[in-house]
């Protein structure tokens, strides 16, 4: 059973051993967790952006296993307790067999889909860095889940977006990069763009910084746009709106700030929610009107960002715990 596992991350395992494979580990506890600590390492090595690096790791990974011989399971535990604590300072995902729990019943594809993918979430008032298999860099804001397989296919490069995030695409021709995102997809070879896109918020927009995307919906009303650098397509209703940029300062929220630029108060209330995980009620409409402009860390959190608001126009704030709600007037 052992060299089964060997074969299902080499890519070379049959459906009637991948099946075989999967039974006897509902049964079998200890091949669960043989199982699931090499997922834990081909994930680890995933992050080293080379297409033959997973390869490899099979390749060694066997030559290992004959040249430990029988103290091969105290080794690899070792190895593998060492491997585990670098992915955990480098954020790569823990993985557990709860998301194996849905194996019931023969449901091999349910299971399967679930190993292959993983996901990183960035808390409220951080941000993160990923790098993923291909070599792609992607900056995460606040509040924000990627959803991504722990290796790519070759014909497409697919991952699922709830939140913010600026990506540096690695460049493939044969496999193009997709954002999937709630409402719009956006399609690139290569690139350097920003997406603005939580799950259940009626605004979307994507950014262009370097290259060139499609962004396109999946009904026919809302039709498709490419986009050049500096170029900007919101979301208005049922329809795409492309806009020109001159001014990117938006996008200074990968490196700790949050800029705004003659902004209505109520819009910058609005982002705050959505990157400190709060909710905002403003008392008086004529101030949430009020336009403010200014940068400011992230990391000093969101009561600093409204004292320095309130040097500008004169407001007062309480914040309640218990509801995790602030009072503005």
């Amino acid at each position: 059973m052992y060299d089964l596992i060997i074969k299902y991350f080499s890519r070379e395992i049959s459906e009637e051993e991948k099946i075989q494979l999967f039974s006897r580990m509902e049964k079998d506890e200890s091949l669960r967790q043989e199982f699931i600590s090499i997922q834990n390492l081909c994930a680890f090595t995933a992050w080293k952006p080379a297409k033959d690096d997973r390869s490899e790791g099979i390749r060694r990974l066997r030559g290992f296993k004959r040249m430990a011989g029988g103290k091969y399971t105290s080794i690899r535990k070792k190895y593998l307790f060492i491997v585990g604590y670098a992915a955990s300072i480098c954020a790569a995902v823990f993985f557990t067999w709860a998301a194996m729990k849905g194996f019931e019943d023969g449901r091999l594809a349910h299971l399967e889909d679930s190993m292959r993918f993983e996901e990183f979430e960035t808390p409220a008032g951080q941000r993160a860095k990923v790098t993923l298999g291909d070599g792609t860099v992607v900056w995460l804001n606040a509040h924000t889940k990627l959803r991504y397989p722990s290796y790519f296919e070759e014909k497409e490069r697919r991952v699922e977006l709830n939140g913010e995030a600026y990506f540096e695409v690695a460049h493939d021709e044969k496999a193009p990069f997709v954002v999937s995102t709630e409402k719009l997809d956006i399609k690139v070879l290569g690139t350097k763009f920003n997406v603005s896109a939580y799950n259940g918020e009626k605004d979307f927009s994507a950014y262009l910084v370097e290259g060139a995307v499609e962004v396109y919906g999946r009904t026919k009303e809302v039709g498709s746009l490419f986009l050049s650098p500096n170029e900007q397509v919101r979301l208005v209703g049922d329809q795409l709106v492309k806009e020109v940029f001159g001014d990117n300062d938006f996008l200074l929220w990968k490196d700790g700030i949050y800029a705004f630029d003659d902004t209505p108060l109520r819009e910058i209330v609005h982002k705050l929610e959505l990157y400190y995980d709060v909710k905002f009620v403003i008392r008086d409409p004529r101030l949430a009107d009020y336009k403010f402009s200014g940068k400011f860390r992230q990391q000093d959190g969101v009561e600093s960002v409204l004292r320095a608001l309130q040097r500008i126009e004169r407001f007062t704030f309480v914040r309640d715990e218990k509801s995790n709600k602030i009072i503005i007037q």
